[in-house]
């Protein structure tokens, strides 16, 4: 879906609710759609897909009964608003360390062999320069909940400022 389309459908967002989208700098702009600022200090992002949407929300959905702000450290993004007909979702703005992002979540544990849990975890470790096992942490809470998180990248799960992170330069 092009950039156009996604921007449409979040000023129609922002529309309906009263909201004043800042268009002119991204938040954040990934695989799943684009993030931006609004008037109320909170963020909107925009799906490009039905299915990343809908397990977003049910992870924001499953986080706020629970008044779940916080895991393991790292500070969640609390849900606003949603609307599944332009597939947005209102959440606040966080600070590092975060963890946000989960459009790419499970609320089942994902079928994969033993052998590409291995890979996973030799692929995303290697990610986090010392700070993969803060990380685990946050991902073993987070399956506390039934939440399978299974996009950890420096960008979705920021250490920074992390009171047990590994400091690098």
């Amino acid at each position: 879906m092009s950039n156009d389309k996604l921007v449409i459908r979040a000023k129609d967002f922002g529309h309906s609710r009263q909201i004043l989208i800042d268009f002119g700098n991204p938040l954040g702009v990934g695989q799943e759609g684009i993030v931006w600022k609004t008037n109320r200090e909170t963020a909107v992002k925009v799906f490009d897909r039905i299915g990343n949407f809908d397990r977003e929300v049910d992870c924001y959905l499953k986080l706020k009964e629970r008044d779940i702000d916080e895991i393991a450290g790292f500070t969640v993004p609390r849900l606003i608003d949603f609307d599944p007909e332009f597939l947005v979702v209102e959440m606040s703005i966080v600070s590092p360390p975060y963890l946000l992002d989960f459009g790419k979540s499970w609320m089942t544990r994902p079928d994969y062999t033993s052998e590409q849990w291995a890979e996973y975890e030799e692929e995303k470790s290697s990610l986090f320069d010392g700070n993969w096992e803060l990380v685990q942490s946050a991902l073993s809470a987070l399956k506390k909940y039934g939440i399978w998180y299974i996009d950890p990248t420096p960008n979705n799960i920021n250490c920074e400022k992390h009171p047990l992170a590994v400091k690098t330069d």
